[in-house]
Parts: C-alpha cells; sequence; structure tokens
C-alpha cells in the first residue's frame, strides 16, 4: 500500500498550503526509512527486518521515491520542513536515497 500513496504524500507534503505537512513529511521519512533494503550479511537486521525477497514493497516503495525525485529535492530544499525540528542528516540519508540522488 506504502508504494501506492507516496506519490500523493510527496505532493501533500511539499505544499504550503496543506494544513498538517509537517505531519505529513514525517510519515515521507518513514516510508523513505522503511524501505531501505535489508544487508544479507547483517543478521541483526534480517530478523528484525527479513530478507529482501520477502518484502518487494521495499523496492517498490523506493520505486516510487525514484520516479518523484524532483518532489524529494524540493521537500529538503524546503526550510519549512520539518515543522520546528531540524532535519538529522541519518533522515536526510534517507530521503536521498529513497529517491536516487
Amino acid at each position: 500500500m506504502m508504494p501506492a500513496v507516496v506519490p500523493f504524500l510527496l505532493r501533500l507534503a511539499a505544499d504550503p498550503s496543506v494544513p498538517r505537512r509537517g505531519e505529513l513529511f514525517v510519515l515521507v521519512l518513514v516510508a523513505a526509512a522503511l524501505s531501505e533494503p535489508t544487508d544479507p550479511d547483517n543478521a541483526a537486521a534480517l530478523v528484525i527486518g527479513g530478507r529482501e525477497e520477502d518484502h518487494p514493497e521495499r523496492a517498490l516503495c523506493r520505486a516510487a521515491f525514484v520516479a518523484d525525485a524532483r518532489w524529494v529535492s524540493r521537500l529538503l530544499a524546503d526550510d519549512g520542513l520539518p515543522a520546528g525540528a531540524e532535519l538529522r542528516d541519518d533522515e536526510r540519508d534517507y530521503l536521498l536515497k529513497a529517491a536516487g540522488l
């Protein structure tokens, strides 16, 4: 389901007129983090996240981010996001990697 909504979340979070867009941006960050591929050589990561083959939605989610990479760039350039907090380096990295930037 998440791959289908990523394009809409990106557009809504990038629109300054959308109420509570900071909360939508948090959902974008969660989607980017959850779409991270699991390192097959990391036993702990495999226990927590499972194998990539068992979770095709991750690749679909990354593809959705890549298809809308310009919206990710817009969000990262927006000084109004995230609302009231600094974007951490790991959050920025999740977005950049998910969008293939």
